[in-house]
């Protein structure tokens, strides 16, 4: 089964200019499946997922990340095999193109793939995440994930006391906004619509994302 999807939204496209070809891994977010990807959501993130947006909003999209989901825990073993093949195909295609590879393995859920063997098995890769999960986002400020691994912290409407704890340790938190700010808490804002390739960002910044689609009605607090 293919399952990365490579630069099939506005801002991964952006990144080409940058000269990185972005493979992303898209699963039926919180629990549409049945069974929990995204462990650490809120209200807010769940009303303001972009899940439906772009290919998202095409019911075949949906039957697609849904049978991902389903085949995840299925078999997880036959899962990761077929990333690292899906991976592995990303690598060559981006060398005939010239440009540089890289993964995002959660783009519509929230799972620990650090702990799977597929960033340690392509280490010349870089991967790179958004995650709620303050626990892991402090293994990252630590050191204790994988060196090509990158992670942002992405702010809800309930975690503000853990934003400002991660930005006190120089960690980059992304956060929604109905209008692109200069500062926020008094960190920098860097433009994160710029592209997807939050490895790139600087450190120390707040990564603003302007809000999309169903964040634009947003009454829970999760866009500033």
């Amino acid at each position: 089964m293919k399952l990365l999807s490579v630069d099939t939204n506005a801002k991964t496209i952006k990144g080409q200019k940058k000269g990185y070809l972005t493979a992303i891994l898209y699963l039926a977010p919180a629990n549409m499946s049945g069974r929990q990807v995204c462990p650490h959501r809120s209200a807010g993130c769940e009303l303001a997922c972009l899940n439906s947006a772009g290919r998202g909003a095409f019911s075949t999209v949906q039957a697609a990340r849904l049978k991902k989901t389903l085949a995840f825990f299925k078999d997880k073993g036959g899962f990761i095999a077929d990333i690292k093949k899906d991976i592995a195909a990303l690598i060559k295609k981006a060398n005939k193109k010239g440009m540089l590879p890289c993964v995002r393995l959660n783009g519509t859920s929230d799972i620990p793939w650090h702990n799977m063997d597929i960033m340690q098995a392509f280490p010349e890769v870089p991967f790179y995440d958004y995650t709620p999960n303050k626990a892991r986002m402090i293994d990252y400020l630590d050191g204790r994930l994988p060196a090509n691994y990158s992670l942002t912290f992405s702010r809800k409407e309930d975690n503000e006391g853990a934003c400002d704890e991660i930005m006190a340790r120089g960690g980059n938190v992304a956060a929604v906004f109905k209008a692109m700010p200069e500062t926020w808490k008094g960190k920098p804002c860097f433009d994160g619509d710029q592209s997807d390739l939050r490895f790139l960002d600087p450190k120390g910044t707040v990564i603003a994302l302007k809000a999309k689609g169903k964040a634009k009605k947003d009454t829970s607090g999760f866009v500033i």
